[in-house]
């Protein structure tokens, strides 16, 4: 039977896809939905219905078998665990009964009967240890068909009882007959035969380290017992070493009364502790269903344990805390290796930091380590069930981050495609008709494109999705990663992810950033990928740069139709168009300028007009365009830029002179 985070990887596979092209991602976030609500229910009469609707969006019927069959495989596992509460609810009661009898015999009679009935195996008995005669007695027995059996005395090391003793853990063997690991015994086998029995389960009851007797449940065949009836065979065996040290207990003195009392008010609240995480686990499973955040989880664990609980993300950052002022979690190095210690194990954690104890368990997602919850303990150990209540906690926080990529990696895809049609020429109406868009937040303001070695960033769109959420669209162009932000400080953005990228890839990442102008958003895309392929050239990388310090390399050296003319239009435009409409010569100025090797009275001489003239020329120049000539870098743009122009102007010249000249000859 597969696990329930495991059914859930499989139907998130079928919802979603890293190909932006793929069927599935043409499903509605209705059917979505739908789906994930039909995968918490037990009505298969669902199924019919859910495939229909698959198949209506488009989706070819094997995809649409494969989603329905996921779904219900996630049903089947849930009556799995539905049953598996069934039990649990019937151990539940069975304790109840041992707090309210006080007759040794009849609890510890019930309560082979009871885990008789829920383990479901042809025999159970309890052996109990028989004070002087070192070993144990059969007490108490159902199925059994021999006298011999229900009065049989286990000698000490000998038989599988003694395996029991000496391992204090459960032990099981699938046929008796072939079991060499315990010393034989010709009275024991001879009551085994007789009674036909075959497999055999045996754990221990216990006292702190006295074991007091054993509790088996036995088949008439072979059999592999599963985790599940250990576990609950397990129970039912601290249930009896409860209620035979009780009965000592009150075999003593009035001292003896009040201990035995002690320990039923003990076993009480140990069943009011599993019924409150059961409560628990409905409430955060439900959550999940209903689309609840880690916030929800936090409150309602802080509920149930009447203690601040924390949850932090995969970086260790604090992401919600009920209540929202509760202490620090520990030093993040110890959280860390905490962190790491549960992932491995699949357990709580415990920690000390300071004066303070902690219970940290890791949230593990389908393959990787998405967060944890961080408990404090005020004193003592931590108890079992409060254990067991933080690991399913973690388990439905990991189903919920499942939910939420599954969610988040579809609208990614969407935004994904629909940035892939803006740079293959589509018209934004049209690469968005259902208006996708308007849920950023805001505007498409500037661009980026980032590179790392080895096309490591086409393999982290999962992680892209969590770090750019909404503020932005992106996309994977050949190994570039292409990104639009919705945000006017597009280059801090930027370099917050290239830091983030290369941190956690440990590759060094190198980005380009540029606003949106006038020019739109392709001319964007297209100089912020330009630059970054120009970057290597300059030996730069690991770092994130504007795309505007390097406008007059890429015009230079560019191969693109249209980056000189560019250039020289951003650059030298106010400037011509001011000639234009006045009748200057301020480029006339400008071009004598550099050719005297920036001399204001070499240009006056040039021109025939006096050094001040050039001068004002020169200001207003630099009025028009936003720069000044004191500035090194805007004076090599403006030189570049008039070198470029006169250039461009000959080269025109030249084609003109020759297609007007006379035919030559062939």
């Amino acid at each position: 039977m597969m696990s329930v985070h495991e059914n859930y990887d499989e139907l998130m596979e079928q919802l979603s896809s890293h190909d932006g092209h793929s069927e599935v991602d043409r499903l509605s976030t209705d059917t979505v939905v739908e789906l994930l609500k039909a995968a918490n229910s037990e009505q298969q009469d669902t199924l019919r219905s859910l495939d229909d609707r698959v198949r209506s969006e488009g989706i070819s019927p094997e995809r649409s078998r494969q989603v329905t069959d996921a779904v219900g495989q996630l049903q089947s596992t849930r009556s799995h665990l539905r049953r598996r509460s069934q039990e649990l609810t019937g151990l539940l009661a069975t304790a109840r009964e041992l707090v309210q009898l006080h007759d040794v015999g009849t609890v510890l009679s019930r309560l082979v009967q009871r885990a008789h009935e829920l383990i479901g195996t042809d025999v159970t008995y309890l052996a109990e240890t028989e004070a002087g005669a070192d070993g144990m007695r059969v007490r108490h027995s159902v199925g059994t068909v021999t006298e011999i059996f229900r009065d049989l005395f286990v000698p000490a090391g000998k038989g599988l009882a003694n395996k029991v003793v000496e391992a204090r853990a459960p032990v099981w063997v699938a046929r008796y007959d072939d079991m060499v690991a315990a010393p034989r015994d010709p009275s024991i086998d001879a009551a085994v035969e007789a009674e036909g029995l075959v497999s055999f389960l045996g754990v221990p009851m216990m006292v702190g380290d006295e074991i007091i007797g054993a509790l088996f449940a036995c088949n008439r065949f072979d059999h592999e017992y599963t985790p599940e009836q250990i576990a609950l065979l397990s129970a039912f065996a601290d249930h009896a070493a409860l209620a035979l040290n009780s009965a000592r207990l009150l075999g003593n003195s009035e001292l003896a009364a009040q201990r035995a009392e002690e320990a039923y008010r003990e076993l009480a609240d140990h069943v009011a502790d599993m019924e409150r995480a059961n409560r628990v686990h409905e409430t955060l499973t439900a959550a999940v269903v209903a689309g609840g955040s880690i916030g929800e989880i936090t409150a309602t664990l802080a509920q149930a344990l009447n203690r601040p609980v924390i949850a932090v993300d995969a970086r260790l950052r604090r992401v919600s805390s009920s209540p929202s002022d509760c202490e620090s979690a520990p030093p993040p190095r110890l959280l860390a290796s905490a962190v790491a210690e549960s992932r491995d194990s699949g357990r709580c954690t415990a920690v000390k930091a300071g004066g303070t104890k902690w219970i940290v368990v890791a949230i593990v997602g389908a393959d990787s380590v998405t967060g944890a919850i961080v408990v404090p303990v005020a004193s003592g150990q931590r108890r079992d069930v409060e254990g067991r209540l933080l690991e399913r906690a973690a388990h439905v926080a990991a189903l919920l981050s499942l939910k939420q990529e599954a969610v988040d990696s579809a609208r990614a895809s969407r935004r994904s495609r629909i940035l892939n049609d803006i740079l293959d020429g589509t018209e934004l109406a049209r690469a968005d008709p259902a208006d996708e868009l308007k849920s950023l937040a805001g505007p498409l303001q500037s661009a980026a494109a980032l590179w790392s070695p080895g096309g490591e960033l086409s393999r982290r769109s999962r992680r892209l999705v969590q770090l750019i959420g909404d503020s932005a669209l992106f996309a994977m162009r050949g190994e570039h990663l292409i990104v639009l932000w919705a945000a006017g400080d597009g280059g801090k953005r930027t370099e917050a992810l290239r830091e983030h990228l290369e941190a956690e890839n440990r590759n060094r990442t190198t980005a380009v950033h540029s606003e949106v102008t006038s020019s739109g958003i392709l001319k964007a895309v297209e100089r912020v990928t330009g630059c970054l392929e120009l970057l290597p050239s300059f030996g730069i990388e690991g770092v994130s740069v504007p795309a505007v310090s390097f406008a007059p390399y890429q015009a230079l050296v560019s191969s693109d139709p249209g980056s000189a003319e560019q250039f020289i239009a951003e650059m030298l435009g106010p400037i011509i168009a001011w000639d234009e409409r006045r009748g200057t010569e301020l480029f006339g100025t400008l071009s004598a300028y550099f050719d005297t090797g920036e001399s204001g009275s070499g240009s006056a001489r040039e021109l025939h007009v006096h050094k001040n003239t050039i001068q004002q020329r020169l200001e207003r120049i630099g009025e028009l365009t936003g720069g000044a000539f004191a500035d090194p870098e805007y004076r090599f743009r403006m030189h570049a830029a008039v070198r470029l122009r006169r250039l461009r102007s000959e080269l025109i010249e030249s084609a003109h002179n020759h297609l007007s000249g006379p035919a030559t000859a062939i």
